[in-house]
């Protein structure tokens, strides 16, 4: 047994590779679960991915029958330039079919949204990178009979990484604020650290505060171009995803 544990150790050491990416998975943008980050990709890195959403991470706002459901985003981003990211993502929504009440219910629409961050500053020895942006910026729906921009909301924040020893931590912190009322619990003051170990660093440990609750996990790259992650919401409900790292330059 303790060999067989052994085998699949090494194995998961040797999918891994050498870069690290700071991801919010669930609209595919930089960020650590739930949080956005100042942290974003290699210039010229696309990515395209899906998130498992749980109903602890969903809008209150979108219900079927009065009830909240789990869900899944699908999304695309990219990082033309150092200092800007812009996303476009899809949450499965669920409904009637037809929009008749009649009917089955299932994933038959989706809540489609774009994100953009820039990024004045990028980190060096002395300061932390500092990025401005938002997320579902722009839709239909802004007050009219669709109810959407479930996912809006508008955010500052700095990142900073230091070593200690031969460890990587990363500290991150910003303040975020929300459209719809039914998600201004996480209206305010938000943050997190990484810890990346140095007999392992692409490796990437995860904790955060959300303004609401603290969510835990982890992400690593394998195969090179894929990116997986996998947490904890509020310590206790599961959400992981896959995305594909395409560098195109």
């Amino acid at each position: 047994m303790r060999r067989l544990h052994l085998i699949i150790y090494i194995i998961g050491m040797m999918l891994c590779c050498s870069l690290s990416v700071s991801a919010q998975q669930e609209l595919g943008m930089a960020g650590y679960i739930h949080t956005p980050s100042a942290d974003f990709d290699s210039t010229g890195v696309a990515r395209v991915g899906a998130q498992y959403v749980p109903i602890a991470l969903m809008p209150d706002g979108m219900k079927c029958d009065g009830e909240k459901y789990n869900s899944m985003t699908n999304y695309l981003s990219i990082t033309p330039f150092w200092w800007v990211e812009l996303g476009y993502g899809y949450t499965l929504t669920r409904l009637h079919r037809n929009r008749d009440e009649s009917e089955p219910t299932g994933f038959y629409a989706k809540d489609r949204y774009f994100s953009i961050v820039l990024r004045p500053l990028r980190e060096d020895r002395w300061w932390p990178s500092l990025a401005v942006g938002g997320n579902d910026v722009w839709g239909s729906g802004e007050d009219g009979e669709s109810g959407s921009n479930f996912y809006r909301n508008w955010f500052m924040v700095g990142t900073k990484h230091f070593m200690l020893g031969k460890q990587r931590i990363g500290v991150n912190m910003g303040y975020r604020t929300w459209k719809r009322k039914y998600n201004q619990k996480w209206n305010g003051v938000f943050g997190g650290v990484t810890f990346q170990p140095s007999f392992y660093p692409k490796l990437r440990v995860i904790g955060e505060w959300t303004g609401n609750e603290v969510n835990i996990g982890m992400d690593c790259r394998v195969f090179k171009y894929f990116l997986l992650q996998a947490a904890l919401v509020d310590c206790k409900h599961f959400t992981g995803g896959l995305s594909l790292w395409i560098p195109l330059l």
